[in-house]
């Protein structure tokens, strides 16, 4: 499975937002781009598929930028995911020309269907609560051994 980036920086910059946007304070997109070492003009342009998907929300002023919309442990990776590129989830199976042929309909259905079952139970079992406090344990192991 090929992953763009778009999905890729996606789902860094709404992990970034959900580890640095505590207690109220908003992340900036040139500091998501900073941190992740992404191009601040694509990730303006991801951003709005996170926000129409009612995952992170904007803020204006002063101390504008964005903000995670829902509480983290009701965020999924599924919900991640369809909002960046809803192919990434889809079900995957062999178009064969003979619709009737039974190699392609077992492995469809034992192979492929199972698959891609277990991968969307999968994403959806995840939430962006785990993956944030993951972030921030690992990025608190990386910073010790840097001392």
């Amino acid at each position: 499975m090929k992953i763009s980036t778009k999905v890729e920086f996606g789902i860094m910059a709404i992990i970034d937002i959900a580890v640095y946007s505590q207690n109220g304070c908003s992340v900036t997109a040139p500091d998501i781009a900073k941190r992740h070492n992404i191009s601040k003009k694509y990730l303006e342009q991801i951003l709005p598929s996170l926000t129409s998907a009612n995952l992170i929300r904007g803020q204006k002023g002063l101390n504008g930028g964005y903000v995670v919309a829902r509480d983290l442990s009701k965020i999924t990776f599924k919900d991640i995911l369809n909002a960046l590129d809803t192919r990434v989830l889809n079900d995957v199976y062999f178009d064969s020309r003979d619709k009737n042929d039974m190699m392609t309909e077992l492995i469809n259905d034992k192979l492929w269907s199972a698959m891609s079952s277990y991968l969307q139970n999968y994403a959806e079992s995840i939430t962006l609560a785990e993956i944030a406090e993951h972030y921030k344990q690992n990025e608190i192991i990386a910073q010790a051994k840097a001392v």
